[in-house]
């Protein structure tokens, strides 16, 4: 009898324990965000992940000749569907700069930078399914400046 006893007050006291310290919490240690300047209006959103990636391979010199080959490539991930942003890159064909920051709420890790210059917009793809919807976007560019260091061909 008395093992029964002690296994229901190991059960009591430390399996409610366990349960709290199990369960996750829905802030994210990471928080990224891009923003664009649109004229006057800034438009920041919030995105889950982002990938920057460079393509020397597109600037032969009968490309580079027009200037409008752009090598660099940045693909965002939004956490839900950005209307704003999206109309910002269909209306100014030109281009946009913007920012992507990186900061670690918990403080510490250093946060990161990420400045493009002119991007446009060459790829969007809108998701939307039973209770999760997001958006993708692919921008390229010409300059990129990654944590105080410009790169540009």
């Amino acid at each position: 009898m008395k093992t029964i006893y002690k296994f229901l007050t190991f059960l009591i006291l430390f399996f409610p324990a366990k349960m709290l310290l199990s369960q996750q919490t829905d802030e994210k240690r990471m928080k990224i965000q891009v923003s664009v300047k649109d004229g006057k209006n800034q438009i920041v959103s919030v995105i889950k992940s982002y990938t920057i990636s460079y393509n020397r391979t597109l600037l032969t010199p009968e490309n580079n000749k027009s200037g409008e080959t752009k090598a660099f490539y940045i693909s965002l991930d939004f956490e839900k569907q950005d209307i704003p942003f999206l109309r910002a890159f269909i209306q100014n064909k030109a281009g946009l700069d913007g920012q992507i920051t990186v900061t670690d709420t918990y403080g510490k890790l250093p946060s990161r930078k990420i400045d493009f210059q002119s991007a446009t917009m060459d790829i969007m793809n809108d998701q939307a399914m039973g209770e999760y919807s997001g958006m993708f976007m692919n921008l390229s560019c010409n300059v990129i400046t990654i944590d105080g260091l410009k790169i540009e061909h």
